[in-house]
């Protein structure tokens, strides 16, 4: 029997049809993700050292503060000069102070100074001889090289977790191959381990000089964290 035309044409449309649909699938896309941390000594003392002073003239307030912290600027520069010991001066504000009505009868003045570095010996005896500054922070870290290091490190472990998982789910799927299609690595950076932690705010105790005796400090360790996500075809 002879097909009628309208037949071999609803055919053929269908024919193609089917064609490009199947040309059209794309392979499945997946999203992995995978980290890595490691705990590294903290080698990187950050000391701050504030002095506040008050009155009742607010110009008066600010020079008696910029003449403490001049003062303690040289001499901490002078121990900079001799050691690994980082000095920069931080906030320094003067603001009023209320009576119980909300009216102003006084200001109050504070400056900031920090020692930072790896030689903590040194760091906290330098804090100790600075005169008419208290010590208002103490914090560890990690040093920028060590960090640096680290997330290296950190890194190439968390790419290979990546690379594991893809290559695990490509086998579980019963697929042969997957093709990276999108990939980010995301440093965490440093964080704290778990545990005691200090107040932030450290008095230290008077010498029979005058000075201030040397914070008795330890340092504790650091997270060091890489996160690596992307998503994949697989085939």
């Amino acid at each position: 029997m002879r097909i009628q035309p309208p037949l071999v044409l609803w055919a053929l449309c269908w024919s193609l049809s089917c064609t490009w649909v199947h040309a059209e699938q794309s392979p499945p896309i997946a999203h992995l993700s995978a980290s890595a941390t490691v705990q590294v000594p903290q080698d990187w003392l950050v000391i701050r050292m504030t002095v506040q002073k008050e009155g009742t003239d607010a110009a008066q307030v600010q020079r008696q503060i910029k003449t403490s912290l001049a003062s303690a600027l040289t001499q901490a520069q002078s121990e900079a000069q001799a050691s690994a010991l980082e000095v920069s001066t931080g906030q320094m504000n003067v603001s009023p102070r209320y009576n119980r009505e909300g009216r102003t009868n006084g200001w109050n003045g504070m400056a900031e100074l920090i020692l930072q570095g790896r030689d903590i010996e040194r760091i906290t005896s330098a804090a100790g001889r600075m005169t008419g500054l208290v010590v208002s922070q103490v914090e560890w870290q990690i040093s920028p090289e060590l960090l640096t290091q680290t997330q290296t490190t950190v890194q190439a472990q968390a790419v290979t977790q990546w690379r594991a998982k893809a290559a695990a789910l490509t086998q579980q799927l019963g697929l042969s191959r997957y093709t990276i299609k999108e990939l980010s690595l995301n440093p965490a950076g440093q964080g704290p381990v778990p545990g005691p932690r200090a107040l932030p705010v450290a008095m230290m105790d008077t010498a029979a000089d005058g000075r201030s005796a040397p914070l008795p400090l330890q340092a504790g360790q650091s997270q060091v964290s890489v996160v690596v996500s992307g998503q994949i075809w697989l085939q």
